[in-house]
């Protein structure tokens, strides 16, 4: 019942939840989407550069409750507009990632003015690639389509590239469990809103990078 409930309010509102009982997700695609997600401790500080004498441009804290501060910086410190995804209750936090180094990651800190800024590696600060992201998250939590998808990106295929054929397509996925990434492809099976189960090939993402889905986060 509760999965129920959840997918409806997904189909309602376009925005990340800030609530903490929530799992902040988006309906339709992402604002900026980058060459992969950082993970984030509890205490993100982000540069102006990729050096720790760098200006501090902004300094956000967050806690397993949802709470979101933000120091050091004007900007609206809202959950929704900072993270790329956020579970807190699962020490969560995700953000877009436009480049990194050996030792920092470059993020898009602000969704919805596009801010930009350095955060250094650590054990809690890494860079994934968006074909490690799926694996790594998607094995865990599954994967959902965002609302604006077309329709000819609901088909499920027999091999990593359109020219294999369609061997299915859905209309309304309540689970979808990645299983193998291959370039902008991830083999999937698919649950349907009628409890049917169908499996192939699906395109997550564009050749110019759009996403097209996100980890179901819970």
């Amino acid at each position: 019942m509760k999965k129920i409930i959840l997918t409806t309010t997904f189909l309602l509102i376009f925005s990340l939840s800030a609530n903490a009982d929530i799992t902040p997700q988006y309906l339709n695609s992402v604002s900026h989407w980058g060459m992969g997600v950082a993970t984030a401790g509890k205490d993100i500080k982000i540069y102006d550069a990729n050096n720790s004498q760098a200006k501090l441009k902004a300094n956000i804290i967050w806690d397993e409750k949802g709470n979101v501060e933000c120091k050091n910086t004007n900007m609206n410190c809202e959950a929704r507009e900072i993270f790329l995804g956020f579970s807190p209750e699962n020490s969560t936090a995700l953000f877009s990632v436009e480049d990194e180094t050996d030792g920092w990651i470059f993020i898009c800190y602000n969704q919805r003015f596009r801010l930009f800024g350095w955060i250094k590696k650590d054990d809690y600060t890494k860079y994934l690639n968006w074909n490690e992201f799926l694996i790594s998250y998607g094995k865990k939590y599954g994967m959902y389509l965002f609302r604006d998808v077309p329709k000819s990106y609901k088909r499920l295929y027999a091999a990593p590239n359109i020219e294999s054929g369609c061997v299915d397509s859905f209309f309304l996925a309540t689970h979808i469990n990645p299983w193998l990434v291959s370039g902008n492809w991830v083999l999937v099976k698919v649950e349907n809103y009628d409890d049917t189960q169908k499996t192939g090939w699906l395109r997550f993402r564009s050749d110019t990078g759009r996403l097209f889905g996100f980890v179901n986060l819970k």
